[in-house]
């Protein structure tokens, strides 16, 4: 492997280990400002494929490049979409919740907050809140991926 194809590969985990933090901080994307300047940083780094694919510096089939450096910006627009359509169908705020564990075999249910918000969630929609987790969580996984596959099956 060489220098170059290193880098190529360091640059796609990075992009795909962005999404991460995306997901799990959603409760930063309510706020305008912030949600601006994450679109803004995440589609500058999706540029990067896009010069990757210009001078032809990819060794992957076909745009899935594209589709690597591109999915934090593909990500924050998901889970941007399913916040605001979660809300107009629910009339309720969506917020995500984790399970901390403090004894075995019994778990205690706390509201995620973001680096920047702390979460204003009534835990009296738990039901709801789980629902709007692992919709919030596993959309932008299961697009990206459908994207990945549609492009592998019809570029390569």
């Amino acid at each position: 492997m060489e220098l170059l194809e290193m880098y190529f590969w360091m640059i796609i985990i990075i992009c795909g280990v962005l999404n991460m933090p995306i997901i799990i901080l959603t409760e930063d994307l309510k706020d305008k400002n912030r949600y601006k300047k994450y679109l803004k940083i995440s589609f500058i780094i999706g540029l990067i494929g896009i010069v990757m694919l210009l001078t032809d510096w990819n060794y992957l089939c076909g745009y899935q490049c594209l589709v690597y450096t591109f999915s934090p910006f593909i990500t924050l627009l998901i889970c941007k979409a399913v916040m605001i359509v979660s809300k107009k169908i629910t009339k309720k705020e969506g917020f995500q919740i984790y399970s901390k564990r403090q004894i075995i075999g019994s778990s205690k249910i706390e509201l995620s907050d973001g680096i920047y918000q702390e979460n204003i969630g009534d835990l009296k929609y738990e039901s709801y809140y789980s629902w709007y987790t692992s919709f919030i969580s596993a959309t932008p996984v299961i697009l990206l991926f459908l994207l990945l596959i549609i492009i592998k099956e019809n570029t390569c």
